[in-house]
């Protein structure tokens, strides 16, 4: 039984029964995810749960009420380091920064497009699943999305891209275009409606081609960055 429930792999949708939480159960099944949906409390009201790979937090009350959900959520042991992604009404910068800094792997906004919702899943659970990390490394690190432009010194233009996962000293960045082992970085931060004029310094570890194509780089954070970069990125609330 234990080694069956281990094998179970499935996205939680939580939140009111609602017709917003039926589509995304829908969308996400119709995206070739196993789903379960349930409210706060029942969620909270059971005493052994199978953990999930993902949970979507599907909330449309203001910030503090959503915020005090998502801490519960993440207090709850069943549910211990699984990454969280919230879906709210609030677009503002300080919706979105209080989510990412106390842990959040993912902040949409609804409405949020099907296509969106569904590749925010799988990503997350190709990070879980990837054998490219030893069970050392994932327990350091945490799956988080948020966009980015790269700045590389002493090159003109800038390459976007996306953080797929950080700890307390870097961050692994998917790119559209390619940076060299040795570069040193300027990453700058988006935001659900743009920049967050907010930029990181780090220099690139290591960068390789994904399978599917994809550029992908481990940078590491420089100097004071690291400081900042756990404070923005939500490392030092999710370890600490």
């Amino acid at each position: 039984m234990a080694e069956e429930k281990a094998g179970y792999q499935y996205t939680l949708v939580v939140g009111p029964d609602s017709p917003d939480r039926a589509w995304l159960e829908s969308v996400l099944m119709r995206g070739g995810l196993e789903v379960a949906a349930c409210t706060e409390a029942e969620i909270l009201a059971m005493p052994d749960v199978v953990p999930p790979q993902v949970v979507f937090l599907d909330d449309s009350t203001a910030r503090e009420e959503r915020m005090a959900s998502f801490a519960n959520l993440k207090a709850f042991p069943a549910l211990a380091g699984v990454p969280i992604v919230i879906l709210a009404l609030d677009a503002d910068m300080d919706s979105f920064s209080g989510a990412i800094t106390r842990g959040a792997a993912a902040y949409l906004v609804k409405p949020v497009a099907a296509e969106e919702v569904v590749a925010v899943a799988h990503k997350i659970s190709g990070w879980l699943r990837s054998g490219d990390r030893t069970e050392k490394r994932r327990r350091l690190r945490r799956p988080l999305l948020m966009r980015v432009d790269v700045e590389v010194s002493g090159r003109a233009g800038v390459v976007p891209g996306q953080i797929v996962d950080v700890s307390g000293t870097g961050c692994r960045v998917e790119l559209q275009g390619p940076v060299e082992r040795g570069d040193v970085v300027r990453l700058t931060l988006y935001g659900v409606e743009g920049s967050t004029d907010l930029s990181l310094a780090a220099e690139v570890r290591w960068q390789r081609r994904a399978p599917d194509g994809t550029q992908v780089a481990g940078v590491k954070f420089t100097g004071t960055t690291a400081v900042l970069a756990g404070r923005l990125l939500g490392t030092l609330t999710a370890h600490s």
